[in-house]
């Protein structure tokens, strides 16, 4: 669960394209809510439930998952870092087509106080100043994987790799939003890695 609530936001090296587009992630899945219901919460049973974290360059903290059921309708799958609350995904399953379809809603939020720390040191310091939109937008891509897995009787997982997760995600980008993509990598590039507020408290993101 590493990979689809933290995960998102290191494989994109921090696109940001408009909150308009990233109010949430959603995924249309072409069996009922039962199987797709089965198939996400497999992948997310499959993904060990607490452990140490392995950000390069990082401190090293213990991480624990949490996951709260509601059968076929909801899962809220929560992460802590050293204790600490540091971000949720939220899953929602909506029959579609009379139950024959499952339009899943996933959308995550994190806690950057908690992240800071956790990613201090590390190349991607700077995304845990990131708005969860953006994390929702770059979870789509997983989403996607999950739903091909589930429609074709696959065994469900999260292994996609960072430069897979960043092709498709960006393969499925309208014009506006590569052009928005663009925009922020420039921007990315050229911005100190300080973020304000903790410049004024004499802190820094890295």
């Amino acid at each position: 669960m590493l990979k689809f609530i933290v995960g998102p936001a290191l494989v994109g090296a921090g696109y940001l394209t408009g909150s308009i587009y990233g109010a949430d992630a959603e995924q249309l899945v072409h069996k009922s809510p039962s199987a797709t219901y089965d198939g996400v919460s497999q992948a997310i049973g499959n993904i060990r439930s607490s452990g140490t974290t392995f950000f390069d360059g990082g401190t090293p903290v213990p991480y624990e998952i949490k996951v709260e059921r509601d059968a076929d309708k909801h899962l809220l799958v929560r992460l802590y870092f050293d204790g600490k609350p540091g971000a949720a995904a939220d899953f929602t399953f909506v029959p579609q087509n009379d139950g024959k379809d499952t339009l899943v809603v996933a959308k995550l939020d994190a806690d950057r106080a908690v992240l800071r720390p956790v990613l201090a040191g590390t190349s991607k310091a700077r995304l845990a100043y990131a708005p969860d939109w953006m994390l929702n937008l770059t979870a789509k891509p997983l989403l996607q994987q999950l739903a091909t897995q589930i429609e074709q009787g696959q065994r469900t997982d999260l292994g996609m790799t960072s430069g897979e997760a960043q092709a498709q995600w960006e393969s499925g980008l309208s014009e506006e939003q590569r052009a928005q993509v663009s925009e922020w990598r420039q921007y990315d590039a050229t911005r100190p890695s300080v973020d304000p507020s903790a410049a004024a408290n004499g802190g820094s993101a890295n």
